[in-house]
């Protein structure tokens, strides 16, 4: 039984910590508790980008891509699928279910394909639940039922998402969080799912601005003047 445990480093730990939030977030919501729910969530969301920060420095186990991608499962995919489902209603056991899918094939697809240092192939998951979680509390079902929709289709496609590794960006991360936090230790919810809203909307659009930065550089230049 020890054999197991030294192969797990301090990232799978963490990992772990995803997937016991997850299942946590997931007791919540069963118990109508939907505030409680989606706040596990992005706190696994923290945790997965903690992982995936001492996976980079510290060295990453032989188990890791696994334990990473299980716990990715639970608190992105099940978990804001059964999260829509107790807030809205069985109409959303179905669109759950394609959530739950498309995640599973698109964590699947990233287990087995080469990794590219700059790109992801797809919308990650995580980022994914966070904006599902989110909108429980904005719109009601409409908004929850096309990002169901939406996000589905975008994990399972091959559209370019950029990794966020750039040091310059963990103080408007930082900052998005406090903001969100900030709001709802005040008891303004929706300001707070909105915030975090917002800034997931950002990267789920950030490849159609990235083409579009793209096109302009390419554009040549007048000959006007």
């Amino acid at each position: 039984m020890t054999g197991i445990f030294r192969l797990i480093r301090t990232a799978d730990v963490v990992s772990i910590l995803n997937a016991a939030l997850g299942f946590g977030s997931i007791i919540m919501a069963a118990e109508g508790r939907y505030v409680p729910s989606a706040v596990l969530i992005f706190l696994a969301l923290a945790a997965d980008g903690l992982d995936g920060f001492l996976a980079r420095k510290a060295g990453d186990g032989p188990l890791g891509t696994q334990i990473d991608s299980l716990a990715d499962v639970i608190s992105f995919g099940a978990a804001p699928a059964f999260l829509a489902w107790a807030a809205f209603g069985s109409i959303f056991s179905l669109l759950g279910a394609v959530y739950l899918a498309c995640g599973i094939l698109r964590l699947a697809r990233f287990n087995v394909s080469p990794k590219s240092r700059d790109e992801f192939s797809g919308i990650p998951i995580p980022g994914a639940g966070a904006m599902v979680a989110a909108s429980i509390f904005l719109d009601g079902p409409p908004l929850t039922a096309l990002l169901l929709v939406l996000t589905s289709f975008l994990m399972i496609s091959t559209i370019p998402y950029p990794k966020f590794r750039d040091p310059r960006l963990i103080l408007p991360a930082l900052a998005v969080g406090a903001a969100a936090a900030t709001a709802w230790l005040l008891g303004h919810l929706r300001i707070s799912a909105g915030v975090a809203f917002l800034a997931l909307v950002g990267y789920l659009v950030s490849p159609l601005v990235i083409e579009l930065c793209r096109r302009r550089g390419k554009r040549p230049p007048s000959r006007r003047g």
